[in-house]
């Protein structure tokens, strides 16, 4: 009430990240603040990286049971409105697919996407396909470069191309001339 009363006075209301208390946990308490969604920098949320850790999990254990393989590709969406909702959810299934972490300076916010390495991983890098909504892109511009970096990591890491379809799937794109 008191940040009410404040803004009805013009008087300055301190800034502050919404949320569910559920999905996005104390960080979005106390309320009355002048809310703004999250901050870009902080995606995957620590709530998220661990959903979508369970949900790729979950996605390659599928894929596993029905063909006996894991999957070489697998198709993320990345809606603009869903990654402010889920705090970056999608974001964290593409990550956990390629077998790579998000990296953070002592502030918190993400500065990079770092493959794991193979042995920690236990299973092949799958390649992702991530078809971003035009808010997502606009909106994400730098998740979309971490992201950038982290598949052209992954295609010129140091493994066999049968624990890394990133890599198989580029080799196999640059000798059909496809790309460069």
């Amino acid at each position: 009430m008191d940040s009410a009363l404040a803004l009805l006075d013009g008087g300055y209301v301190e800034p502050g990240v919404g949320g569910d208390l559920i999905r996005d946990g104390a960080g979005v308490l106390p309320t009355g603040r002048n809310i703004h969604s999250l901050d870009p920098y902080r995606m995957p949320s620590p709530a998220a990286w661990e959903r979508a850790k369970s949900i790729a999990a979950q996605i390659l254990d599928q894929h596993l049971q029905s063909t006996g393989e894991f999957p070489e590709t697998v198709a993320v969406t990345m809606w603009g409105l869903d990654a402010i909702k889920t705090r970056g959810e999608s974001v964290g299934v593409a990550l956990a697919l390629v077998g790579a972490e998000p990296v953070k300076e002592a502030t918190g916010r993400i500065v990079k996407y770092q493959l794991m390495p193979l042995e920690k991983l236990g299973r092949p890098r799958v390649d992702v396909v991530c078809s971003m909504s035009g808010i997502f892109r606009d909106s994400f511009a730098n998740v979309v470069d971490l992201l950038d970096d982290l598949f052209e990591q992954a295609s010129l890491a140091n493994e066999p191309m049968e624990m890394n379809y990133i890599k198989k799937h580029t080799q196999d794109l640059q000798e059909e001339g496809s790309i460069g």
